[in-house]
């Protein structure tokens, strides 16, 4: 699956909810990396992980998406400028209908355990870490293995 194709198809969907809400949403850099899965379940895994990032940054903020493509893996990072997740609470996030207390934002807390299972199944790991810059927000990562690897 051509990664930079897919995230384009999904942005065209997501585009307007981050200009409802005034989000600078784009793709930084020009890799284009092919990944090993179906289709269809990458573009749910990036669809999921972009929209959380749209639902979770404030109006005016910032959403980066990274592909960087060396040393062994393809890695796909979404950077955004929302409240970001406790340390302690980024594994449960990743459960069945678990939902972070306070957020008041409307779901059924089943998008990340989505993600986490198309993860799984396409051999890649998924982490949610602190932003290297050290700024507010949030860094979803998805590293899948490199083709043919």
């Amino acid at each position: 699956v051509a990664l930079k194709k897919t995230i384009q198809d999904c942005l065209e969907d997501l585009v307007p909810l981050a200009e409802a809400k005034a989000i600078d949403l784009g793709v930084v850099g020009d890799a284009d990396p092919v990944v090993a899965g179906r289709p269809v379940d990458i573009a749910i895994l990036v669809k999921n992980l972009v929209d959380n990032a749209i639902r979770y940054t404030p109006a005016g903020g910032r959403i980066d998406i990274r592909v960087t493509d060396g040393g062994g893996s393809v890695v796909l990072d979404i950077d955004d400028t929302g409240p970001g997740i406790p340390e302690e609470e980024r594994e449960r996030v990743f459960d069945p209908f678990y939902r972070v207390l306070g957020n008041g934002e409307i779901g059924s807390g089943l998008g990340l355990a989505i993600t986490s299972s198309i993860a799984h199944q396409v051999g890649a790991s998924i982490t949610l870490l602190d932003k290297p810059d050290g700024t507010q927000g949030l860094r979803a990562r998805v590293r899948f293995p490199a083709s043919g690897a």
